[in-house]
Parts: C-alpha cells; structure tokens; sequence
C-alpha cells in the first residue's frame, strides 16, 4: 500500500492540543486571515500542499495541481507566482514540500519530477540536485524539505524510506534510514523539520509516530504510537517547529497536535520507560560552543566520561540521579568527534551508554528563519495564543 499525498491545507482544522511534560495547557487559534479559492486565477489554489514563512512575513505556498508556487504578504495578500508544468528547470510536476534557506532563497521538493529546485527570493531559478533513482542523491518520491542553521538542505525520499542531507549547494553529504519499524527505521516518511538544537525530527507516517534524530542522522528518541489519545498519532504526516513549540499534523485524527520543546531538554516526550537513554542535545557545535548530555535513568548514578578526537579522557565527572534524570555540559576545546561515555550505577548494577558529538571549526550561523506551522498557515494565517 502506498501513501497518498496529504493536503496539509486543513479545511477544518478540528483540535490544536498541546502536551507538556510537566502541566496540561491549551491553546487555541485566532484567526487572521482565510487565503482561498479554487481555480488557476492568482491567488486562487488547486490542491495546495506546503507552506513556509519567509523572514520577512511572506506565505510561500506550493500550489500542486496548478504546478507553481505562489507568494503572498504577510496579510494573505497575492504578490506574485513562479512556475509552469514541465520538465524544464523552473518547471514543475505537482511540488510538494517547500522551505527558505538563509538567503531567502526558496527551496521546493518538485515531487514528480524526482528532484529539488532551487529558486531565489523573488522565484528565479537559480539550481536543481536530484534524478529519479534508489541511489545516493537521486530521488524515488521526494516529499518535504527543511534547512538547519547550515543551510544544509534535508530531504524526505519517502518511498526509499530515508533521509538524505545535502549542501547548500545540493551536493550529497549522507542519508539515514531505511524500511522498518526499529529505531531509525522509517515506513513512508513524511514531513521533517530540524529545531534549535540541531536535531532532525520526521513525522514516521506508517509507524505513527516521531522520531528525532542528531545532526547527523544519529538515532536520538521516538515519542508516540498508534491511537487516538493525547501524544499518540494516526498517520502523522507534517511536522514543523516555532520557538518552543513542534507541531504534528495528525492527519488520521483530523487534528494537530503541539509539543512543548524545553529550552534546555529538547523533546522532554517518549523515553522508553524503565529504559536507561543518552541524549546529546547538540550532536554538531563549533568549537567553543557547549555541548550538554543528559540521562534518563532508574538508576543512582551517573559518571560522565569525555574523549577528546585523540582518545585521551578530557573530563570524567560523577552525577547523582535525581527524578530519573542527570546531566552534564562540556565545551571541547578541539575539531573532531568527541565520544561522550557514561556508567550508570545503584551499587549493584552498572550500565554504560555512549554517543558521539561533531566538532567542527567556527562557523557563523545563519540568522534565524521565521518558521511558519503547517497546519495553521496553509489555509489561512494563524497564531498561537496561550488561553489565560
């Protein structure tokens, strides 16, 4: 059985529910403004798939059917379109996923033309990277698109079951995943969006669930399962962060559903319970920027172990366990990947875990992109408010 396309445009957008770890709030939608229609005039939509907002307030909307994009201010009002059917560069056959890098440059999934476009600012055409093809870079269903702080670019290849990640540039660096339901495994992924910390998070369609990945593709945690009650998820299929907020679009639910992202915890939703877990917060730093590893342990102790590129222990530190959790933060001191080892111990059991972290050297970071939420700002533009 093969997915269908979602039309993340929700007509009827039935509940917006936010869970935290810690306390049950709501928040609910005002609405500001209702962009629709139903034909090939500006302005108007048949099928619209993807949306983004732009770092200055402008709704860049994937318009699949009409096989074009289309830009409207921050108001919903129409500015311009880019786009004809076809093959030709600058051309599309039903695009999908849409995001903008640092530049402002606008980055489109061209779902059946098996590749990813790139286009300017103001829509001209600028590259494309990918061919129909199972092979490293080429495209078998290329559904939705993101960009971390690198401008690197992160591609849903949904029917090859992976991710892959590429350069500004659209040269390939590497891929993760493949068909499964096991950690790291996908079955029809979907949508995928990176948060403050680097972190790749992918809506896993047919496993119902979210699963969060380093910035280097390295398995981090999963959260959900199959139903219908608060944090689990029927055929989830985009996903987007804001701040301290990711947004699931629980499609089979006909909902969406928000989660609250701690400032210094990432996801704090779907540790394994009575299972001991190793997070890195930030998988890839540049030198002098900290890097935290927190635990989640039953046990009593935690002794946190740190290996510089060259094998030599830099920092080696023992924590007590408190409320199932410890944590430690290092800023290393040289490029390179780092091992971060940790023993966890109630006197008469010992456990170890141990990840990997990427160093590399000083690099500034883009400025932050005003990311939209899907499900909110395809139909119409949409805020969250905290109800008092």
């Amino acid at each position: 059985m093969q997915p269908s396309p979602f039309l993340l445009i929700i007509v009827m957008l039935i509940s917006i529910s936010i869970v935290d770890a810690y306390a049950e709030n709501r928040y609910n939608i005002n609405l500001l403004k209702i962009i629709t229609g139903y034909n090939d005039s500006d302005g108007m939509f048949n099928t619209p798939y993807g949306a983004v907002i732009d770092s200055n307030g402008r709704i860049i909307v994937t318009d699949n059917f009409n096989n074009r994009i289309q830009v409207f201010d921050s108001n919903g009002n129409f500015l311009f379109k880019f786009g004809i059917p076809g093959y030709d560069p600058g051309g599309f056959t039903h695009p999908s996923g849409v995001t903008v890098n640092s530049n402002g440059d606008i980055i489109v999934a061209d779902l059946h033309n098996y590749r990813v476009q790139v286009f300017d600012r103001n829509g001209v055409y600028k590259f494309q990277f990918g061919e129909p093809s199972s092979y490293d870079g080429q495209f078998t269903y290329p559904i939705s698109v993101a960009v971390d702080s690198k401008d690197r670019i992160i591609v849903t290849d949904t029917y090859m079951h992976r991710i892959q990640v590429f350069d500004s540039n659209g040269n390939f660096l590497f891929k993760f995943g493949k068909e499964g339901s096991g950690d790291g495994e996908f079955s029809f992924p979907n949508g995928v969006a990176v948060d403050g910390y680097g972190n790749i998070i992918v809506a896993d369609t047919f496993n119902n669930r979210i699963q969060v990945f380093d910035s280097n593709g390295n398995f981090l945690f999963k959260f959900g399962k199959e139903g219908s009650g608060d944090g689990e998820f029927s055929f989830p299929t985009g996903v987007a962060v804001r701040d301290d907020m990711l947004v699931v679009v629980d499609t089979g639910n006909n909902r969406v559903q928000v989660f609250k992202i701690s400032s210094t915890e990432g996801i704090e939703l779907g540790r394994d319970e009575g299972k001991s877990s190793l997070q890195l917060l930030n998988g890839t730093v540049d030198v002098g920027q900290s890097i935290r590893a927190v635990v989640h342990s039953s046990m009593n102790t935690a002794r946190f172990i740190w290996i510089g590129p060259d094998g030599s222990i830099v920092r080696e530190v023992t924590k007590g366990i408190s409320n199932g959790k410890a944590e430690d933060e290092f800023i290393p001191s040289m490029e390179g990947v780092w091992n971060v080892e940790v023993e966890l111990s109630n006197g008469s059991n010992v456990e170890r875990l141990n990840a990997t972290a990427r160093v590399i050297p000083e690099f500034p970071l883009a400025p932050p992109i005003l990311a939209g939420l899907i499900a909110m700002i395809l139909l119409f533009t949409a805020r969250l408010g905290r109800k008092d």
